[in-house]
């Protein structure tokens, strides 16, 4: 599983801003050509990159010099704070309605104060939890602009209307479901898509957020996401969360949407203050994004996965017991075993590769058998595979591999046996690497010992 960073990179690649053409194509006059940019967002850590042309970093004063993740901090703290929700927002409903979309905003210029910024973006790519949206943007006192309206205040205020009548009427094409809430009473003010008899329900039987919530989750929400969503929709932390400083919020979970059907779904809030009233209001929606989520999670099954066997390969069980180890306590049962199918060398050598794939996975399959789904079982590679356990005695751990000696003996492909190797991790506080060498020991014990048998490192030390 790539981390954060290589995929943002990774991302980064694959969307690269463009050097403008120079033959055979017409040159536009820097005055009136707009600045490409490029915004990446993990929606996990919330982490923003912001990359540009050149010149468009020169005509607003940002050094050249900056990281993207820096450039951008730069970039949104010389936001006009009055607009700086309006901002997070319009982004927001850029990834969620992955149409074009224009915003102008106040803007801090280093050496000319503050000006008016006019973007315009659309959603162009995501990849895991990273969504990257460009387009180009212009200052707009370097445009003289000839309107027929009355003042520019008159023209800010039917812009901000036109915004928010075309963000309902794209939800409602768009989006799976949207509601807008007022997050001190919980009055539901408009709803729409799945979402659709929230408003008028709320309205007729004097209901508020709290309460349909409370009617209807339970009915749609599958009961491995419950807890999660509804933290997420829990009115008092959302606008907690907004007084730290974050403004918009997101969540994945799995929706009923028809019989005994689940889909994966995207919930996305975003919090703005009204600037009148200081009235908090939340704007959420949910997307289908079934079909993304799962090719998803089959990408990170598969890179965690090892291809032949179907068990988790090296670096996936080395990165989650490493993680199982440092948390354990000290009075917390654990052990860490290791397979070796004996003379398997022997199998490939008189039967061939295609019957030795055979007793890997069937071997496999017998240790997926014996041990439980919550316990992590794992290929080294070649004939050694590893299992982590936790909160299960020695005992238990010995009737386990009598069964494992006994099914074994089953494989048709060959017939085999294996020598097992165990650290069973006491108050002692040892390491994964630790752990993984007195098992190593143990194994070679078993070896030694004839084989086709197994050995506890406390056994041996």
């Amino acid at each position: 599983m790539p981390v954060e960073g290589e995929r943002v990179r990774n991302v980064s690649a694959k969307h690269e801003i463009r050097p403008k053409r120079s033959t055979g194509s017409w040159n536009m006059p820097e005055t009136i050509r707009p600045g490409l940019w490029k915004i990446e967002i993990d929606q996990t850590t919330g982490r923003h990159v912001l990359e540009a042309e050149e010149e468009m970093f020169s005509l607003l004063g940002i050094p050249v010099d900056m990281g993207g993740e820096e450039r951008w901090l730069y970039w949104l703290e010389r936001v006009a704070e009055k607009d700086r929700d309006y901002v997070n927002w319009v982004i927001q409903i850029m990834i969620a309605v992955q149409k074009p979309m224009e915003a102008e905003f106040g803007w801090n210029h280093p050496r000319r104060g503050e000006i008016r910024l006019c973007w315009t973006g659309i959603f162009t790519a995501r990849e895991g939890n990273t969504v990257v949206l460009e387009g180009y943007g212009r200052i707009m006192e370097d445009i003289i602009r000839i309107s027929s309206k009355d003042t520019e205040d008159t023209m800010v205020v039917e812009k901000k209307y036109l915004i928010k009548s075309d963000f309902y009427q794209t939800l409602l094409s768009e989006m799976t479901g949207y509601m807008e809430v007022d997050l001190d009473s919980g009055i539901i003010h408009n709803s729409g898509g799945i979402w659709k008899r929230y408003a008028q329900e709320g309205q007729e039987k004097h209901l508020n957020f709290q309460s349909l919530g409370k009617k209807y989750i339970k009915e749609v929400v599958i009961e491995q996401d419950f807890n999660l969503y509804t933290k997420s929709m829990d009115l008092k932390k959302i606008k907690k969360m907004y007084r730290e400083g974050k403004n918009t919020i997101t969540c994945q979970f799995r929706r009923l949407v028809g019989d005994s059907i689940y889909h994966w779904m995207e919930l996305v809030i975003h919090v703005f203050e009204e600037g009148e009233s200081g009235k908090i209001y939340g704007l959420f929606y949910i997307k289908d994004i079934d079909e993304t989520k799962r090719k998803y999670l089959e990408q990170e099954r598969a890179a965690a996965t090892d291809p032949l066997t179907n068990v988790m390969n090296r670096r996936n069980f080395e990165m989650l017991v490493r993680e199982a180890i440092q948390r354990r306590k000290r009075t917390e049962k654990c052990a860490l075993l290791v397979f070796d199918i004996d003379n398997f060398k022997k199998i490939n050598d008189a039967r061939g590769h295609q019957a030795g794939d055979q007793v890997l996975k069937e071997f496999s399959k017998i240790l997926t058998e014996a041990f439980r789904k919550s316990d992590a079982i794992g290929r080294f590679g070649g004939d050694e595979f590893v299992v982590f356990v936790k909160g299960m005695p020695e005992k238990a751990i010995d009737q386990r591999l009598g069964f494992i000696k006994e099914k074994i003996k089953e494989i048709k492909a060959a017939s085999i046996t294996c020598s097992i190797g165990i650290c069973s991790l006491t108050a002692e506080k040892l390491g994964y690497d630790q752990c993984l060498e007195r098992a190593d020991q143990a194994l070679y014990e078993s070896k030694k010992k004839g084989k086709d048998t197994f050995c506890y490192w406390h056994q041996i030390s």
